[in-house]
C-alpha cells in the first residue's frame, strides 16, 4: 500500500522537475512511511514518485517506481495483488523476463503488463490504483492509469493549463504542483449536498477528476486522453441465477466457499494483520473464517464512545473475541479527543466525506497502528450487495405500493417527522414517483427536493460548466444541476431488464457506482491511511460481487429480512442471537455531541467564520436557523447539518478565502 504521483507531457516541453515530484510525493508521507522513490525520464516527458508502505516483499529490490530490464516500461503502483504468486509462476514459465525480486507483486504487475498489456487487469485479484508508462515504441509513448473494480483505492487526475497531465493517490499531492490551485467546483458541491460525496468523476476541486471504479484512462503520445470502463457487474435477467438452477442451501455453500477463498487471498502479507470487529455479522464472520486459516490468535479491534453506551458494541465484540480466542484490543473516544481531531479531519479526507464514521475510524486505525499491526480486514460491501440495511426493504415496499397504486401506504407514517422542520422525505419520494423518476437515489442522500431551500433561490452561482479533458470520462448527467440525471445515467439502462420489483436489483448496482466507492471505501482509505494502515475488503472480491449481483432477490431479502443468504452462511460461525439482533450500524453520537457545549460551539463558530457565507451558495439565515435548532436541542437533523458543516470545514482547510 502506497502513495503514488506522476506527471506526463508527451508534447510541448518537459514535465515538472524532480524536486516538484518529490514535493508532491511528500504530501503523502502517511501513505508510505517505509520508503520513497522518484524517477524522471531522460527526455523529460514523464516522471513518477512513490511513498512506500511495505506489505509484500519488504526488500529494497521491491522499491518503486519500478522499471523492466531495458527501461521501456515503468510502473508506479498503490495496492496489493493477492494472486501475485500464481501470476508470477505463469510468467516465469514463459522464460522471457528478468526477475529482480523474490515475491514482489509490483514486479508481477510490471511483467504482466509487458506480456498482456491492459489485459493483465482481467487476471488480477486485488485492490489497486496504478500507472504504467510504456515507451516500447519511443516515438509513441503511452501512459495508462487504472483503478480497481470495486474502487477500493483512489486515483485523481488533472491537466494543467500548459498541457501537463498529473495524477496522484490524493488531491493534496496534486496541489503541491506550482501550476495547480485549489478552487471549489460548484457543480460538484451541488451534487455533494445530495449524495454527501461528489460523485465520480467529479471532485470538489475544480479541474480535478477522480477515476471511477473499474476504469482506465489512456493518454497517447499526442496528449489525447480516453477513459474506458473495463468491468461492470450488471443485474440484468440475461445473467441471473434462477432459484430452480441453484437452490438456497447450495447458494449458502457457494457463498461460504467464495468467502473463505476471498479472506484467504487477503491474508497474503509479510507484516501483522487483523480485523476491525464490531460484533456484527460481517466483521464476526471475517474473524471466524480467518481464525480457521491461522495458527495464532486473530488480532481484533473495537471502538466505543465515553458516556454513550447505546452506541457501543463492546459486549458483542467481546463475545466473538471470546469464542475465537482473539487478541482483542479496544479504545474509548472522549468528546475532547473528537473536538481536537476536527481541525485535522478535512485535510485527511482530501475532499469532504459527510459521514461521521470518519471520526471513529480514525481512532480505530490509530489503535491498530499502536499494536504494531499494519493490515486489517473490514466488512464494507456486505450490506450493499446482500441488502442488509433497513431501507432496502423500505424502498422495495414503496416501489411495490406505487406499482399497485397505493399512494397512502405505510411509508408516510415512517417518514413523517423524521426531518422535523424540513420537507418530509415521504413527499420527496412521492414527487419522484409521480414524475416518473428513479425511486432509489442511494443509501445516504441528504439535501434533496424542497430541502434545497438551503441554497440560494438562484442556481446561477452553481452553473459554471465543466471542462473535462478526458474523452468518455464525464457523463452528460454530471454536468448539470439535476441530481436525478446522475441516477438515471446509472439505472436507466436497467429499466425493464431486472424484473419486478426492480429495487432489490437496482440498489446494489447504484451503490456500487456512487456510495460504495466514493463514500464508504474512501472513508476507510483516508482514515486508515492517515495512520499508515492498510484496509482490505474481502466482501468486495469481484467473484463475490458477481455472485451477489446474479442471485435471486429473495435469497438476499425476504419477508423484511435482509442479508438472508449471508446470515445463513454465518450461522455455523456466529451465535444466533448476534446474527439476528437488530442492526446497530457503525455510527457516532453526532446529534448528542452537537447539543453538548464545546462541540456545538465549534460547529456554530465554523459556520459564522466560513467564507462560503459570502459567496452566494447558501441561504445563510435558513441554514443558520437549522444549525442553531440542532445545537440547542430543538431538532434532530444531525446528518443534514453535518453534510453542510463537513463541506464548510473542508473549504476552510483546503480552499481558504
Amino acid at each position: 500500500m502506497c502513495g503514488i504521483v506522476g506527471a506526463y507531457k508527451p508534447q510541448g516541453g518537459e514535465v515538472c522537475q524532480e524536486d516538484t515530484l518529490v514535493a508532491m510525493r511528500e504530501r503523502m508521507v502517511h501513505r508510505g512511511p517505509d520508503g520513497a522513490g522518484v524517477w524522471r525520464e531522460r527526455e523529460g516527458r514523464c516522471g513518477f514518485a512513490h511513498r512506500r508502505l511495505s506489505i509484500i516483499d519488504l526488500s529494497d529490490s521491491a522499491a518503486q517506481p519500478m522499471s523492466n530490464a531495458d527501461g521501456s516500461v515503468v510502473i508506479v503502483f498503490n495496492g496489493e495483488i493477492y494472486n501475485h504468486a500464481e501470476l508470477r509462476a505463469e510468467l516465469e514459465k514463459l522464460g522471457k523476463y528478468q526477475w529482480k525480486t523474490d515475491h514482489s507483486d509490483t514486479e508481477v504487475l510490471l511483467h504482466g503488463f509487458e506480456e498482456w498489456g491492459l489485459g493483465v487487469i482481467d487476471r488480477l485479484y486485488g485492490m489497486f490504483a496504478f500507472a504504467v508508462y510504456d515507451i516500447r515504441n519511443p516515438d509513441h509513448p503511452v501512459l495508462h492509469m487504472v483503478r480497481d473494480r470495486a474502487g477500493v483505492k483512489p486515483l485523481y487526475i488533472a491537466r494543467t493549463d500548459s498541457g501537463e497531465w498529473l495524477f496522484a493517490s490524493e488531491i493534496r499531492a496534486l496541489m503541491a504542483h506550482p501550476h495547480m490551485s485549489a478552487e471549489l467546483d460548484r457543480t460538484a458541491f451541488w451534487h455533494y449536498l445530495t449524495f454527501i460525496v461528489a460523485p465520480a468523476p467529479l471532485t470538489m476541486f475544480r479541474g480535478v477528476f477522480k477515476l471511477p471504479a473499474a476504469h482506465t484512462v489512456t493518454i497517447d503520445h499526442q496528449g489525447a486522453a480516453k477513459a474506458r470502463c473495463y468491468w461492470d457487474s450488471t443485474p440484468d435477467t440475461g445473467n441471473r441465477i434462477r432459484e430452480r438452477d441453484l437452490g438456497f442451501d447450495d447458494a449458502v455453500a457457494e457463498l461460504t466457499r467464495l468467502l473463505k477463498t476471498s479472506i484467504a487471498r487477503r491474508m497474503v502479507s509479510d507484516v501483522p494483520f487483523g480485523v476491525l470487529l464490531s460484533g456484527g455479522v460481517d466483521s464476526s464472520l471475517n474473524v471466524a473464517l480467518m481464525s480457521e486459516l491461522m495458527d495464532r490468535p486473530v488480532k481484533t479491534f473495537t471502538v466505543g464512545y465515553e458516556g454513550y453506551e447505546d452506541f457501543n458494541e463492546f459486549q458483542h465484540a467481546r463475545r466473538v473475541s471470546d469464542r475465537y480466542g482473539t487478541d482483542h484490543h479496544e479504545t474509548m473516544i472522549s468528546e475532547k479527543e473528537v473536538l481536537d481531531f476536527l481541525p485535522q479531519m478535512p485535510g485527511l479526507q482530501d475532499e469532504p466525506i459527510a459521514d461521521n464514521v470518519c471520526i471513529p475510524l480514525y481512532f480505530l486505525a490509530g489503535l491498530v497502528k499502536q499494536t504494531g499491526t499494519t493490515v486489517v480486514q473490514v466488512g464494507e460491501g456486505a450490506d450493499e450487495h446482500f441488502l442488509g440495511y433497513w431501507w432496502c426493504e423500505d424502498h422495495r415496499a414503496k416501489e411495490e405500493a406505487f406499482r399497485k397504486g397505493n399512494k397512502t401506504s405505510w411509508w408516510r407514517r415512517f417518514f413523517g417527522g423524521q426531518a422535523a422542520g424540513l420537507t418530509g422525505a415521504d413527499d420527496e419520494f412521492s414527487r419522484r414517483a409521480q414524475a416518473g423518476e428513479q425511486l432509489f437515489w442511494g443509501g445516504a442522500t441528504a439535501w434533496v427536493g424542497d430541502q434545497r431551500r438551503l441554497l440560494t433561490p438562484d442556481p446561477a452561482p452553481f452553473v459554471q460548466g465543466i471542462d473535462c479533458p478526458i474523452d468518455g470520462l464525464l457523463p452528460d448527467g454530471h454536468r448539470g444541476l439535476d441530481s436525478h440525471e446522475i441516477i438515471q445515467g446509472y439505472l436507466g439502462g436497467l429499466d425493464g431488464r431486472v424484473g419486478n420489483p426492480e429495487t432489490p436489483y437496482k440498489i446494489p448496482y447504484l451503490e456500487s457506482k456512487v456510495r460504495l466507492p466514493e463514500h464508504l471505501l474512501m472513508r476507510v482509505d483516508k482514515m486508515t491511511m492517515a495512520h499508515s494502515v492498510e484496509a482490505r475488503v474481502p466482501f468486495l472480491d469481484h467473484d463475490i460481487i458477481d455472485f451477489a449481483m446474479r442471485l435471486p432477490a429473495s435469497y438476499k431479502l425476504e419477508n423484511g429480512l435482509g442479508k438472508r443468504l449471508l446470515k445463513k452462511a454465518a450461522e455455523p460461525y456466529v451465535d444466533h442471537d448476534l446474527l439476528y439482533r437488530r442492526k446497530q450500524g457503525f455510527g457516532a453520537p453526532l446529534d448528542q455531541w452537537m447539543t453538548r457545549g464545546d462541540f456545538g460551539k465549534y460547529c456554530l463558530d465554523a459556520f459564522e467564520r466560513s467564507p462560503i457565507r459570502g459567496q452566494g451558495f447558501l441561504d445563510n439565515d435558513y441554514f443558520g436557523s437549522i444549525l442553531r435548532d440542532q445545537v440547542e436541542g430543538r431538532a434532530n437533523n444531525g446528518f443534514l447539518v453535518w453534510t453542510v458543516l463537513n463541506a464548510i470545514l473542508w473549504h476552510e482547510t483546503c480552499i481558504g478565502d
